[in-house]
Formats: structure tokens, sequence, C-alpha cells
């Protein structure tokens, strides 16, 4: 599963679609149109059936936090413990590092927020969504990956062809999880 923020990303969700279609996988991805709209079932409800049902979930985390449905996605994939990855937008690692102090307080989430939205973020929310996505604070210390990327092309890209691309090393990583 690709899960993303859509707005004015929409560029670099289809370009990791179409590298990941062209390395031989199914994708679930909402704004692709690949996620089953179930009758009488609401956006996020679709959305969290469809973390449920993919084998791997690749998210992706841009300066903008959208909806919400995103992070649930995220937490979803979490609780489930489901073989995960992650991409993030440079500006989300360099903000937390920069509002720390008035982030948190002894390792606890201050209520700070963000004033008004800013071209770098839009909400610390996603800060919040990307201290998830490594497993920040986890108490016995495991964190996850995720790469950092400035501009897909030059530097998102070769991570997701360093990951994806093998699809028999992939198959056979995911199966002896």
């Amino acid at each position: 599963m690709l899960s993303s923020t859509v707005y004015h990303n929409e560029h670099v969700i289809e370009a990791i679609y179409n590298q990941l279609k062209g390395y031989g996988y199914e994708v679930i991805c909402s704004h692709m149109g690949t996620v089953y709209a179930a009758p009488g079932k609401s956006n996020e409800e679709n959305c969290l059936k469809a973390v449920e049902d993919c084998d791997f979930f690749f998210g992706v985390i841009f300066n903008s936090y959208g909806s919400g449905i995103t992070h649930k996605e995220f937490l979803h994939a979490i609780a489930m413990n489901k073989p995960r990855g992650f991409l993030v937008h440079s500006y989300v690692p360099y903000t937390r590092i920069l509002l720390k102090d008035f982030m948190f307080n002894q390792g606890n989430r201050t209520d700070f927020e963000l004033p008004k939205r800013t071209m770098v973020l839009d909400s610390l929310k996603v800060i919040d969504m990307y201290n998830d996505a490594i497993g920040n604070g986890n108490q016995d210390g495991y964190r996850l990956w995720a790469h950092q990327f400035y501009k897909y092309e030059l530097d998102g890209a070769p991570f997701v062809n360093t990951l994806f691309s093998n699809y028999i090393r992939f198959e056979t990583d995911l199966k002896a999880l």
C-alpha cells in the first residue's frame, strides 16, 4: 500500500505508483483509485481496510497534513505491526529538530501548535505523524528507517528503486518476517 497526503504532491505519488507498478507490484493507493470503495463505507473505513489487506505498508510523509486519514492509516499499520517503510520530505525532520524544545517537555508532547500554516509545514501533526512512523519514544528503542528526500527524482526515487526493484529479494524478505 502506498499511503500519503495528496494535496500538492500528486506528481510524486504518481511517480512512486508507476515505479512500483513497473517492478510488478500491485499497488493499493487511494489517489490512483486502487483502494476498494466498499458501498456504504466512508473513505476512512475503506482506507483502513486497505491497510489490513496490504502485504507491505509504504508511507510517504510530506510537509502537509491533509484530513488526517493518512495519519490514521500509519497508526493502523503500526498497531497491526505491518511490515512497513517510510519516505519523508526533508523539511519534516529538519523542522522537528528546530521545534523540539517547544514541542516536547521531558519527552512528552506539549500543547504547542503553529499559529498559522507555513510554506515549510502546515501543521505540527506532520511531525507527530513522523514520530509515530519512526517509532520515536518507543520504550524498547526500536525505530524504523524513514529515508529523507528533498526532490523525489533526485534523492527519493533511488531509495524506492533500492528497496523495491528486486521483487524476488523483497518478497523473500517479507516472507522471512
